[in-house]
Parts: structure tokens; sequence; C-alpha cells
């Protein structure tokens, strides 16, 4: 690094701006507390209940419902059939979404507590 006060230094390019060859930033340690790690307390139950059906119908929809329409092409299904196929698959994925999703939150809440 050259001298500061040569006539060719830009003072705002690069890494001889004058802030760094000076070292006149003081160095930055952001005011951080416990409760501001603290995650938001969750949806609540109805919104969470209903976000998990949502993405249930979601996931049906999008894994099951294709797999079940070419097995319906070989294998003849009647209508209740299909859909209570479909109905039960949404139903544990919403089982399964439900609890995964209020078990995380909690986890989140008990280390948010200990830090």
């Amino acid at each position: 690094m050259g001298d500061v006060f040569e006539k060719d230094w830009d003072p705002y390019e690069g890494f001889s701006r004058a802030s760094i060859v000076m070292a006149s930033r003081k160095p930055y340690r952001p005011n951080i507390r416990a409760e501001d790690l603290l995650t938001p307390s969750g949806l609540g139950n109805v919104r969470m209940a209903g976000m998990c059906v949502v993405m249930a119908i979601c996931c049906v929809l999008l894994y099951i419902w294709p797999v079940l329409f070419v097995v319906n092409l070989a294998v003849p299904m009647d209508g209740l059939l299909f859909v209570s196929i479909l109905g039960a698959f949404a139903f544990a994925t919403f089982v399964f979404l439900y609890f995964a999703g209020t078990r995380e939150t909690r986890r989140d809440r008990e280390l948010a507590a200990r830090l």
C-alpha cells in the first residue's frame, strides 16, 4: 500500500479506502439479547391445522393422485374407493405434518429458553 496522501489515490475505491487504510471504523458488535433469538410462538392450533390440511391436500394431489390414476387404468376402481384412498392418504399426511410442526415449535421454544 502506498502513502495515503498520494495524488492518484481514490479514497472511495477498493481496499485503499480511507476507513480501511486509517483503521477508523469501530468493530461492529450487535446488541443481541436472548429475547431476540426467540422464534415466533407458532401459528396457533387452528391456523397450524388449517395450513397442514392445505399442505396435505397439495401433497396428495401431487404425489398420490397420479400414481392412483395410473393404477386405476390397470385395475378399475369405483369412485368411492378412489376418493377414500385419497382421503386416507390426506388424513395421514395431515396428522404427520401437524404433529411434526407442533413438536418442532415446542423444541424451538425450549431451545430459546435455554439461550
